[in-house]
């Protein structure tokens, strides 16, 4: 099994954990709240970028002041991020993914009845806590209740979860917005979101927990999902190869996620605006990214997990997020059908490349380390999204068109496939046995 530049010594292997048996009903309990996570802790940023249109109208805003509110989200999320993966790694991944899903419906209900920009703005800026807490969380759910061999499925399908939100914003929230407003269709998913959370809370079993240190629950109540036991629970340190591996993935996200910002977040307006399409043919062009990359995520992870080097995998979906980028192009200079081409192609690459990036973590870093690891590199992501949704919206607004963003961000994608590359091509450093740090 492939696991990145970092020593797979470490990593979760045979001798540091095994699985205890497990149900189909335990599979389909945790796949539910892994996806229920990643579909949710993000969602609060879908939203407004589906009801753009109305909202910027309603609220008398310019675009460029709507970039603005919406970046406070990925500013916190990217801020919050480290902290959340040492947070998760104290207090454990079951109240990591509740607090998740908790502030991501306060944040949505605070958008939905804002004022102004500025209450949209704070509620933005507060549900960037869940965004960026959800990775680190699902990372470490992963690492600590799912044996090796199955983290790539699983993997895929709760980074699934986040395009599935993609589809079941672009799908649905213009029609509830036809029928009762922006606001009140923003509101319906703030209740299911706080709901969702609340079942969480009752229904997953508790993290175990010894003198503080989180450790794997190797005697779980009847009941529990895929509970997983060390051989030796301990403190680990971080050691230069998971460093080296870590920075590597984190500048790579930062570039990824700045087009992934950009595009995820303005692409519905730039076909109202310059294509001059209906709100409901912009959000189901949206939408169809959202479902290729369900599907496209437990692809890549599975394949990446089998038979693929992750950086391999990671520089074949950046490369071609550049022939994305230039389709986009073609959709405003040459004919706008060529939008649903570029769907397609984002949603089985640049929507995916996440799945490949969260994996090589969960495989390539000591367990004990995951939600830590995850939060680096979610610090990377987060800082893209903010920079590619703030930039997006004023260059749009100064030069009248989003060519030159579609421009730039082929370019960011390109220097994404470079550093993959250069990923492939470094040696790793020998592998050594976790390292007990003090108790």
């Amino acid at each position: 099994m492939r696991t990145g530049d970092a020593p797979s010594a470490t990593a979760g292997a045979p001798d540091e954990v095994a699985a205890t048996e497990d149900d189909p009903m335990q599979r389909f309990g945790l796949n539910f709240v892994l996806v229920a996570t990643m579909v949710l802790g993000p969602f609060p940023i879908m939203a407004p970028a589906v009801v753009a249109v109305d909202l910027i109208g309603d609220l008398g805003i310019t675009t460029g002041a709507f970039s603005v509110a919406l970046t406070a989200n990925t500013v916190v999320a990217a801020l919050f991020a480290p902290l959340s993966g040492r947070i998760t790694d104290q207090i454990g991944p079951k109240v990591s993914t509740v607090l998740t899903i908790g502030t991501a419906g306060v944040g949505l209900f605070g958008m939905a009845f804002a004022p102004n920009v500025w209450l949209l703005m704070t509620a933005a800026a507060f549900s960037g806590l869940g965004q960026g807490w959800c990775n680190p969380a699902t990372n470490k759910l992963i690492a600590e209740r799912v044996p090796a061999g199955r983290r790539g499925t699983i993997t895929g399908l709760k980074q699934s979860g986040v395009m599935f939100g993609t589809f079941l914003s672009g799908a649905t929230l213009p029609t509830l917005a036809a029928l009762y407003g922006w606001r009140w269709a923003t509101g319906i998913y703030g209740v299911v979101t706080l709901l969702c959370a609340l079942g969480i809370a009752l229904w997953l079993r508790p993290d175990a927990k010894t003198g503080g240190e989180p450790v794997f629950a190797y005697e779980a109540p009847p009941g529990a999902v895929f509970a997983v036991a060390p051989a030796q629970p301990r403190v680990v340190r971080m050691g230069l190869a998971e460093r080296r591996f870590i920075i590597t993935i984190t500048w790579f996200s930062l570039l990824m996620g700045s087009v992934v910002g950009g595009v995820g977040r303005f692409q519905i307006l730039f076909a109202e605006e310059s294509l001059g399409w209906t709100n409901f043919w912009a959000g189901w062009a949206s939408a169809l990214a959202g479902v290729t990359a369900i599907g496209s995520r437990i692809w890549w992870a599975r394949l990446t997990e089998r038979r693929v080097h992750p950086a391999s995998a990671l520089a074949i979906q950046s490369a071609f997020t550049v022939v994305a980028m230039a389709l986009l192009l073609g959709a405003a200079t040459v004919h706008s059908s060529l939008i649903w081409v570029m769907s397609l192609l984002a949603g089985f690459t640049m929507m995916s490349w996440n799945a490949v990036a969260m994996l090589a973590i969960i495989t390539g870093i000591p367990v004990a380390l995951a939600g830590r690891a995850s939060g680096i590199v979610m610090l990377g992501f987060m800082s893209g999204l903010s920079i590619g949704g703030l930039v997006t919206g004023y260059v749009a607004e100064w030069t009248g068109s989003f060519n030159l963003v579609w421009s730039g961000f082929a370019v960011l994608a390109a220097g994404a496939t470079l550093l993959a590359l250069i990923m492939r091509r470094q040696r790793s450093v020998t592998p050594e046995a976790p390292r007990p740090g003090p108790r």
